[in-house]
């Protein structure tokens, strides 16, 4: 390559492209920066500059470039779409990881309390009131250590005369998260937006403090493990 000489003229031709540079939003003007940068490193390398920096007799060869305004935005637009569907990707991976953990967690808390809930844990975390259902069910009936099996309903719903909740704790579970999102029917409030100070005297009749107290301490013991993924 000695005692050779280069003249490389770049010449970027955006027809059509009226806004300036500054008026760009920011993911534009990142991009638009690698794409100019990454065309600038690859046509014209650091050893080119060098030869070009020395007295020329022979010219080289003339490189232009043609780019239409519709080419920069079609470059940036597919950048753009990859790195959210990378990002999106990756937040879908976290969020079944972390389902993942918090069923395994939940799992294990209601085995080393009895509850015959810690088999349908993977149900239970999937639910918009998960946390409330298990603390209600402590409230109720020890987490459904003592309940009619028959009517799959640990919680109480309906009093004196329970209401048939599934064939199973499982269909009960979802039952119950069901219940706590409708009723009471002709309240603004649901009870999946109560607390259980709001519930005690209206779920639970008569009023108790030593229900508020199981529930609560129960619901503050899920809301923990959920904190700690």
């Amino acid at each position: 390559m000695a005692g050779m000489d280069f003249d490389i003229v770049r010449k970027i031709k955006l027809s059509g492209l009226k806004a300036k540079f500054q008026t760009l939003n920011l993911k534009h003007k990142l991009f638009l920066m690698i794409f100019l940068f990454s065309l600038l490193a690859t046509l014209v390398p650091h050893e080119t500059y060098a030869a070009g920096n020395s007295n020329q007799t022979n010219p080289g060869p003339v490189l232009l470039f043609n780019l239409s305004v519709n080419d920069v935005n079609d470059y940036l637009e597919t950048r753009s779409q990859e790195l959210s569907d990378a990002y999106y990707k990756e937040q879908v991976r976290f969020q079944i990881l972390r389902q993942q953990k918090l069923t395994e967690k939940i799992r294990s808390y209601l085995q080393a309390q009895g509850s015959p809930m810690a088999e349908f844990a993977q149900t239970l975390v999937t639910l918009r009131n998960w946390k409330k259902i298990v603390a209600l069910a402590n409230a109720e009936s020890s987490l459904c250590r003592k309940y009619p099996t028959s009517k799959a309903n640990c919680w109480g719903v309906g009093g004196a005369n329970l209401w048939d909740m599934g064939n199973d704790l499982g269909q009960g579970i979802v039952s119950m998260n069901h219940f706590l999102n409708k009723y009471p029917l002709r309240s603004p409030i649901k009870y999946a937006q109560m607390n259980f100070d709001q519930m005690n005297g209206l779920y639970k009749q008569p009023p108790g403090d030593h229900w508020v107290y199981n529930g609560q301490s129960v619901y503050d013991n899920l809301l923990a493990i959920e904190n700690s993924l």
